[in-house]
């Protein structure tokens, strides 16, 4: 009769041999992709947007820089805020005399002061408007409507320069010296045959760089880029780049060229873009450690190397995504879809708590 240990080595020696084995037989697969991961996405949307919403529904999120909040834009129904990780949403600017009833597009916070923030959005009513005090009271920023992009020159202490590029308009971008009061039309000087300019990335009060995309016939893809303010416009890729880019703590920006090419980069403040490939369809964002994510279908994807490289990444979402947010504070990943209407699981969580990161 084997003794204990004997039988308890042949079964050791045993399972060692069927590892060795699937190795042989199967080379490419790795403990990693085959573990299942770990935690699930949980339905977030509770109350937001109150009883009705606009066109679209839910059309961008944000989180808030050093805290547990994320913020979440309502088609004219502005924007609410949660402190619990989406059990519960409270309107922001509710006693405002000038309500937020466009459709949110972009949420950028000052970031010396989280509690300082902008919003753009199209649709009907102001496009841009501004909250000092964490969107207990926001503002209407000059006379601009059907606002996309929006870019800030942070290294002015008194955020004097801001440029816009205007939803669905080609040669559409403008810019302010004096915080949004008056608005300068630096767009016209932009070719006349490429698509629209609604995108933008500025880099200083003098570089900016801008998307031509979109779905006009006939009109031309591309990527542009100003060094003197808007006065001339170089163009730096033929690329049709659309959406929130991503620009990254090590400076290199991300664009998602739905129209052409794919997922286009640069390293080098936008005068040369290069296509790394991959299989992501949606502008990535940034997680700490400079490690990018983005999705595919209902299935996210990182990227620890530049978007040289990319790999599955967390348990798959319940519905196709129009965008993902990332809460450092929380370490939580919030995905949204966009819907012609209200409807309930609409955003979802993955509350990471250490496992896919």
């Amino acid at each position: 009769m084997l003794s204990v240990r004997r039988l308890a080595a042949l079964r050791l020696g045993s399972a060692l041999a069927l590892v060795v084995l699937a190795a042989v037989l199967f080379p490419t697969l790795s403990f990693s992709q085959t573990t299942k991961p770990a935690g699930v996405w949980i339905n977030a949307t509770s109350n937001v947007g109150g009883n009705k919403w606009g066109y679209a529904g839910i059309t961008t999120m944000a989180a808030v820089p050093g805290t547990g909040q994320v913020i979440a834009g309502v088609s004219e129904a502005g924007l609410w805020e949660s402190e619990d990780g989406g059990k519960s949403w409270v309107k922001l600017g509710q006693s405002d005399v000038v309500q937020i009833l466009n459709r949110p597009y972009q949420i950028v916070f000052d970031p010396k002061d989280p509690k300082t923030f902008w919003e753009t959005g199209n649709s009907d009513g102001p496009g841009l408007f501004k909250t000092t005090d964490g969107g207990k009271t926001f503002a209407p920023i000059g006379n601009v409507a059907q606002v996309d992009g929006l870019g800030i020159d942070f290294s002015d202490p008194q955020r004097k320069t801001l440029v816009i590029g205007h939803h669905e308009q080609p040669r559409s971008v403008e810019k302010s010296m004096d915080g949004g009061l008056s608005w300068l039309k630096i767009g016209q000087m932009l070719p006349d045959n490429f698509n629209f300019t609604s995108d933008v990335v500025l880099i200083d009060a003098n570089t900016i760089i801008v998307n031509a995309a979109g779905w006009q016939k006939e009109a031309a893809f591309g990527i542009f880029r100003t060094e003197d303010g808007g006065k001339t416009w170089t163009r730096v890729s033929d690329a049709g780049p659309s959406g929130i880019p991503c620009v990254a703590s090590d400076g290199a920006i991300y664009w998602q060229a739905l129209w052409a090419k794919g997922l286009v980069k640069s390293s080098d403040q936008g005068k040369k873009w290069d296509s790394p490939g991959g299989p992501v369809k949606d502008n990535p964002i940034e997680l700490p450690g400079q490690k990018l994510v983005s999705f595919v279908e209902r299935q996210l994807y990182a990227s620890a190397d530049g978007a040289v490289t990319w790999e599955k990444f967390g348990p798959e979402m319940p519905f196709k995504p129009s965008g993902i947010c990332y809460n450092a504070k929380t370490r939580t990943l919030y995905a949204w879809r966009s819907t012609e209407g209200k409807e309930d699981n609409v955003i979802v969580k993955w509350e990471m708590n250490g496992g896919g990161s």
